[in-house]
């Protein structure tokens, strides 16, 4: 008897067991094909801005996207359909408008799944400018340099259904390089500095939502040291009108009278303290500068000759050490 009921607890054990390894065939199945369904669409660029060219891709690592069947609708209309129909180009929203992108997949095991994305006519505007030198009055955009500060302005544009948002409520999260900033970040923060301290490639990050979460825009901003080196430029200076700063004295001049009165102005030297040092040359020879360090006078003492006249500016502070060179070649 009692080697029968051993035999019986035997043959449970052993049912049991059969019974473990059968019952996945169908469970098991049905939860890696739902897992297979998995998918992402891939946006290039990836944050686009209003009326921008885009291309949507499906990415998927666990179904087969070449032999499924993908259908792309855009505001409820067909773009694209067909086996293996995984890319779309589309234009985004206009200036405040609204999108539905939608992707349908039949995918090669016959599961259905589809996602939803929607695009919004959001927009930031970065307004930037380094802290570099250029003369008063200068119109155009100064240009960063090595160990430069640069200041950067956010102006965004939210809608929600067509409507725009007020600023006065926005929340700015900032980042560099991809890192979070939260110094920098908070209601209203819509201005960031962002030093410059080597050659790289600088990455600035902004996402922008209204404190109601209903609108967010997410925009990215790169910049590099590299992209000006200080300069000097030669202007004529006239004693009662001052500098001509609409037009530049380059390379050669031919002087109508015997003299010229030359003012230089160096461009994007940093803002930063330091010591800056003139040091102009006639022919090779070092001479003095005129009332000022960044101005000189010539006269010619011959009927006829040349002069190349150069100046060299270079500043110096705790971390950092720039110069610029310039020659003009003088007829008289």
């Amino acid at each position: 008897m009692k080697t029968m009921k051993n035999g019986f607890v035997f043959l449970i054990s052993l049912t049991l067991t059969l019974s473990l390894f059968s019952l996945p065939g169908n469970g098991l199945a049905q939860e890696i094909n739902d897992y297979s369904s998995n998918f992402t669409i891939e946006m290039v660029p990836n944050n686009p801005g209003p009326d921008e060219q885009v291309s949507a891709k499906v990415v998927s690592y666990q179904f087969d996207v070449e032999r499924s069947v993908i259908k792309w609708t855009l505001n409820d209309k067909i773009v694209s359909q067909g086996t293996g129909r995984k890319t779309v180009n589309f234009i985004t929203p206009p200036f405040g408008g609204e999108s539905r992108l939608a992707v349908e997949i039949t995918t090669d095991t016959g599961i259905r799944t589809s996602k939803i994305k929607k695009l919004t006519g959001n927009d930031i505007d970065f307004l930037w400018r380094a802290q570099t030198s250029a003369p008063a009055g200068y119109k155009g955009r100064t240009l960063p340099g090595y160990k430069s500060i640069i200041k950067i302005s956010a102006v965004p544009h939210l809608f929600v259904s067509g409507v725009p948002l007020s600023a006065s409520n926005f929340i700015y999260d900032w980042s560099l390089n991809y890192k979070d900033l939260k110094d920098s970040s908070g209601i209203g923060r819509n201005s960031f500095l962002v030093k410059l301290s080597d050659f790289g490639d600088y990455t600035v990050g902004l996402k922008v939502s209204s404190r109601d979460k209903r609108a967010s825009f997410q925009k990215f901003l790169h910049l590099s040291a590299e992209s000006a080196e200080p300069k000097v430029i030669f202007y004529k200076d006239d004693p009662l009108e001052g500098p001509f700063y609409g037009k530049s004295l380059r390379n050669v001049i031919n002087l109508a009278s015997k003299e010229i009165a030359i003012r230089a102005e160096p461009y994007f030297f940093n803002n930063n303290k330091g010591d800056i040092f003139y040091q102009w040359k006639m022919n090779g020879d070092n001479i003095n500068s005129g009332k000022k360090p960044n101005t000189m006078s010539l006269r010619a003492e011959k009927d006829s000759g040349t002069a190349e006249v150069g100046l060299e500016i270079k500043k110096t502070g705790d971390d950092f050490t720039q110069t610029a060179e310039e020659f003009l070649k003088v007829i008289f």
